[in-house]
């Protein structure tokens, strides 16, 4: 029986012990408001036991954008607390866009809500919100393949003008030598113009002349040597 009775003695003991290690703790996120300016931003975070005796914390916490961890923070490390902790107060100036806190709590106790151990809150800093690396090269890459385009376009352009006859060179006829003009080199006050086709055919007139006294030329020496060949033969005959 007594042997029992101990049994049962350590065993309540051991119950009350377990039951004396149990706690309750919550984190929260302290910020005033929703919207801020990027210079009026500033937040802490902070611990409080609801229930159970006192322990040590360690805190964590971190802000992202678009999924991405902007700013971690670390306020405490195996710290003791006994009702409530708060962290430093923080300024991260962050740049215009939205942005998601989130701040945890581990405790060395055997936490009976765990759900309270984390606290998420979102915020948004005003203004106009910056172009991420990733979209200003997209950007540029677009505006770089508009401009290239561009190019292309225009030098298309000038290869289809000059390979497209112009039609005033075209619709031009080829000069012809009857429609050049000779203006006279005398100093006539009207400077008077001959055509060209005048001008051929006073050559060609003067080349006949030409022609034709060389030709008669030639017919009186031919009848010259002949009267003198027959008047030859006359005195020989008469001889």
């Amino acid at each position: 029986m007594k042997g029992i009775f101990i049994i049962i003695l350590l065993a309540l003991m051991l119950s009350n012990a377990s039951f004396a290690q149990t706690c309750d703790y919550r984190v929260e996120i302290m910020a005033d408001g929703e919207e801020f300016k990027k210079e009026d931003f500033k937040w802490r975070m902070m611990a409080t036991k609801i229930d159970g005796k006192s322990t040590n914390i360690t805190g964590t916490a971190e802000i992202k954008s678009d999924g991405k961890t902007i700013k971690s923070y670390k306020p405490w490390t195996s710290a003791s607390i006994s009702r409530q902790k708060t962290s430093s107060e923080y300024s991260p100036n962050l740049k215009p866009g939205e942005y998601e806190i989130k701040a945890m709590i581990e405790v060395e106790c055997d936490d009976s809500d765990m759900e309270n151990n984390k606290d998420t809150k979102k915020i948004t800093i005003e203004g106009e919100k910056e172009e991420t690396t990733a979209s200003k090269s997209k950007s540029e890459d677009i505006e770089a393949e508009n401009k290239d385009t561009a190019n292309n376009e225009i030098n298309k352009q000038a290869e289809t003008k000059q390979a497209t006859p112009n039609p005033m060179q075209k619709a031009a006829k080829p000069i012809q030598d009857e429609d050049i003009t000779i203006q006279s080199t005398n100093k006539n006050p009207k400077n008077q113009a001959i055509p060209l086709a005048t001008a051929n055919a006073v050559k060609n007139t003067e080349n006949i002349y030409i022609s034709s006294s060389e030709k008669a030329k030639s017919l009186i020496m031919v009848f010259l040597l002949a009267l003198s060949i027959l008047l030859n033969i006359v005195l020989i005959w008469k001889r």
